[in-house]
């Protein structure tokens, strides 16, 4: 009966332990760039709508795609009216040449694309 408990314990560890790292795996970082580009989908391809920016985001989370990301248009991640005040963000600071400060996370994706939890028009 000891050795059936050990191996039960090394088994729940193993779960635990696997679980641990999925979770930790997920990762939400800052970056502040330029909106070079905005597109919005007539589907929920990609979310919807996306900005790509002059900073890589994989850069800061390697397993975002480069360039583009996502504000989750089609209400995925967050209510459609949210997302587009978002891009609305995104085009703000394209037509004034501003840059974005915006918060990303690996945790929510469409298509590799990573979603913006928050996105602020830089001043200076």
């Amino acid at each position: 009966t000891d050795m059936t408990m050990t191996n039960g314990f090394r088994t729940m560890l193993g779960l635990a332990l696997g679980l641990l790292a999925v979770t930790a795996a997920a990762d939400t970082a800052n970056l502040t760039a330029f909106v070079e580009k905005t597109m919005v989908y007539g589907d929920s391809t990609r979310g919807g709508c996306l900005a790509a920016l002059s900073k890589n985001p994989a850069a800061v989370l390697p397993a975002c795609k480069k360039t583009w990301v996502t504000f989750s248009c089609d209400g995925t991640y967050t209510d459609p009216v949210r997302a587009y005040r978002m891009l609305d963000q995104a085009q703000l600071a394209l037509a004034t040449g501003l840059q974005v400060q915006i918060t990303v996370t690996d945790a929510k994706m469409h298509d590799g694309y990573c979603f913006v939890n928050q996105i602020k028009v830089m001043t200076e």
